[in-house]
C-alpha cells in the first residue's frame, strides 16, 4: 500500500520539493500576529525521504483569547519554546524554493511566515505559481451554491430551474435531508448556538468588524486588520466617509459610536490639561 506522499508523487509530477504546512498563530491578523505552531510535511522528488515535524514557537507576545479558543494552544505551552528568530534558518532550509500546499494558505499561512521571515531580515518569496491551495482548488471544482448542496444531500444534479420557485424547492428539500442526517439540529437551541459559533467572531451581522483581543477591527478597506478606536484617533475623515457612504445602518451605528467615545476622550483629556 502506498504512503499519501508516494500516491501524490505519482499523481503530481514534482520539479522541486512540496510543502504542506499549517500554522496557528497568537490571531487572525497576519500583519500583526505571530506564529505559535507550524507543522509540515516536505515531499521531495524521486526516492528522497520525506520530511514531517510539528514546531511549537514561543511567539514573544500573548495568544488572544479568540485564536486560543480555536486552536487550543495557550501561553503555558509556548513558554521557554524556541522564538521564530532562533528557528528561521532551520524552517527557511525546509521553504525555500518549494511548492507550497494546504488549506486556505494563500491568504493567511503564507502572508504570515512571510511577514515572520521579513522580522528576522529573510526575504522569502513566492509567487502564485507556487502555490497549491486546496480550499482554491475545492471552491473552484465546488462552488458552494445551491446546486452543490442539492446534489450532495439529495443526489441530484442542478437545480430545475434557476428561478427563485426552483430554488426554494431545492432548498426545502435540502433542509429535509439536513434533518434526517443530522439529529442534533432538530433542537432549536443547537440551531442558535451554530449560528452564533459562526458570528461570535464578527462584531455586526455585515462582517464589517471582528473581535480581536477584545476590541473591535476592520475587516475591510484601507483600514483592513486594524482597531477601530485606533483608526477613530487617526483617521476621523474616513469614518465620517463611511457614515455618508452606503454602509448598512449597523455600521454606521458602530462607527458613529466609536467616534463618539473618542470625542469625549479628548474633551477628558484637555480638560486634565486645563
Amino acid at each position: 500500500m502506498f504512503k499519501f506522499e508516494d500516491k501524490i508523487k505519482k499523481l503530481l509530477k514534482l520539479d522541486r520539493p512540496l510543502v504542506i504546512f499549517d500554522i496557528e498563530a497568537t490571531g487572525p491578523v497576519f500583519s500583526k500576529d505571530r506564529i505559535i505552531e507550524l507543522a509540515y510535511i516536505k515531499i521531495f522528488p524521486g526516492k528522497k525521504i520525506t520530511l514531517s515535524e510539528d514546531i511549537l514557537i514561543n511567539p514573544e507576545t500573548k495568544i488572544s483569547l479568540e485564536a486560543s479558543q480555536i486552536h487550543g494552544i495557550k501561553e503555558e505551552d509556548v513558554k521557554g519554546r524556541p522564538t521564530f528568530k532562533q528557528m528561521a534558518q532551520k524552517i527557511w532550509d525546509v521553504f525555500n524554493k518549494s511548492y507550497y500546499g494546504g488549506y486556505s494558505i494563500t491568504n493567511f499561512d503564507l502572508p504570515l511566515l512571510k511577514r515572520e521571515f521579513l522580522r528576522v531580515g529573510m526575504d522569502f518569496n513566492y509567487t502564485f505559481d507556487d502555490i497549491i491551495d486546496s480550499r482554491v482548488i475545492f471552491d473552484y471544482m465546488e462552488p458552494r451554491n445551491v446546486s452543490f448542496a442539492h446534489k450532495y444531500y439529495c443526489g441530484k444534479g442542478e437545480v430545475e430551474t434557476p428561478r427563485a420557485r426552483g430554488e426554494v424547492k431545492a432548498m426545502m428539500e435540502i433542509f429535509k435531508k439536513q434533518l434526517k442526517k443530522y439529529e442534533e439540529i432538530r433542537s432549536p437551541e443547537f440551531i442558535r448556538k451554530i449560528h452564533k459559533a459562526k458570528s461570535d467572531r464578527f462584531v455586526d451581522s455585515t462582517v464589517k468588524f471582528y473581535w480581536h483581543w477584545g476590541e473591535a477591527y476592520f475587516a475591510f478597506g484601507k483600514h483592513k486588520g486594524r482597531p477601530l478606536n485606533q483608526v477613530a484617533k487617526e483617521d476621523q475623515e474616513y469614518l465620517k466617509w463611511i457614515l455618508e457612504a452606503d454602509f448598512s445602518d449597523e455600521t454606521k451605528n458602530i462607527i458613529a459610536e466609536a467616534l463618539k467615545i473618542r470625542t469625549k476622550k479628548a474633551r477628558r483629556k484637555k480638560a486634565a490639561k486645563a
